[in-house]
Parts: C-alpha cells; structure tokens; sequence
C-alpha cells in the first residue's frame, strides 16, 4: 500500500533525484574534498565557485607522482 501511494503522489519528473555528475567533475570533487577536508555537499558547492585556474593549481599541488 505505501508503494502505491507514493507511485501515486509523487509526480513523474520529482520521482528521480537530480543531474549526474561528469566523470571529470567526479575527479575535481574528489580533488576539493581532498584538499579542503570538505563533505560532499561543500564539495558540490565549491565546484560551483571554483575557476579552471584554480581547479588547475589545486591538482596540481596534490599531485603525488606516477601516471596522470
């Protein structure tokens, strides 16, 4: 019963979250969270505001050796 409710209130565009993440946004966040210390949700956030150049000098200040 609670199934058929909620099939039946939500509407169909809000049943699903929201936009995926790109592979390469996937590795910038994981870069934020890497050097800030932030959660996710920062993380998320922080992509939003952060410039290329920046993005750039914080990859490259974690860059630890081996294969790019």
């Amino acid at each position: 019963m609670q199934f058929h409710f909620f099939i039946n209130s939500i509407r169909k565009k809000r049943r699903f979250g929201g936009k995926w993440l790109s592979q390469t946004k996937l590795k910038n966040l994981a870069l934020i969270k890497e050097y800030y210390g932030y959660s996710n949700d920062k993380a998320k956030s922080a992509l939003d505001i952060l410039t290329k150049d920046q993005l750039k000098l914080i990859k490259e200040k974690l860059y630890k050796g081996g294969t790019k």
